[in-house]
């Protein structure tokens, strides 16, 4: 009889001990949405000023254009490593000119520009509760159109080219999917400009330029 009190007080002891510390080894590990892979999407409104300043100036009077973009990726793919892909749209109209002897010379002509550049970035991101900074560069696909109507030859344009990508910004967690930040882009590219009209008088061949913007994404 004293070895069953005895055996039923020790199983008592262990049940009351197994709650304990597995509170105690779930309050050490991290929650699971820090240990595994995250989704996510975005919509981004933002400026780029172009690289080319002085040529879009002559053509289409600013040299920046608002622009929308979107886009979504991985995180956590290793600790803090993330993977993005972002689709962008930026549309100037403008007039072709003629420059002569530094004397610009307008030609009543509309002219419609269209850049689409696709980035794809990896980077390193800081999922803090507060602020999450984050950094990454990759690569740049950019779709270049210019067209006009009474075009001559070569006056409208159809190039992709290729080039590379920088991307730093910050989100802020509004709830535990929803965030808002701000971002900084730098794209360059080469092959598009330079070789004829406007920004080969001006001696301008950088297709691309800097990009601030906006952005709500939800995700995890």
């Amino acid at each position: 009889m004293r070895r069953l009190v005895s055996f039923v007080f020790v199983l008592s002891l262990a049940a009351m001990s197994t709650p304990a510390s597995a509170q105690s080894t779930a309050k050490s590990s991290p929650p699971p949405s820090a240990q595994s892979v995250g989704a996510y999407g975005y919509a981004s409104f933002g400026s780029m000023r172009f690289a080319a300043s002085d040529s879009f100036e002559l053509v289409t009077g600013s040299s920046s254009q608002a622009g929308f973009g979107i886009g979504g990726g991985v995180t956590r793919l290793w600790r803090g490593v993330f993977a993005d892909v972002s689709f962008w749209q930026h549309k100037p109209d403008g007039e072709r000119v003629f420059v002569d002897n530094g004397t610009t010379y307008p030609l009543g002509i509309p002219v419609r520009i269209t850049l689409r550049p696709i980035d794809l970035i990896g980077g390193w991101k800081i999922e803090a509760k507060s602020i999450q900074p984050y950094v990454g560069g990759g690569v740049t696909f950019m779709s270049y159109k210019e067209e006009s109507d009474f075009a001559v030859g070569s006056d409208n344009v159809d190039e992709q080219k290729t080039g590379g990508v920088f991307l730093a910004g910050v989100d802020v967690p509004l709830g535990r999917y929803i965030r808002v930040g701000g971002e900084y882009r730098y794209r360059a590219v080469t092959g598009v400009l330079g070789e004829g009209g406007v920004s080969a008088v001006l001696g301008e061949d950088q297709l691309g330029g800097s990009t601030f913007a906006v952005r709500a994404s939800v995700g995890r």
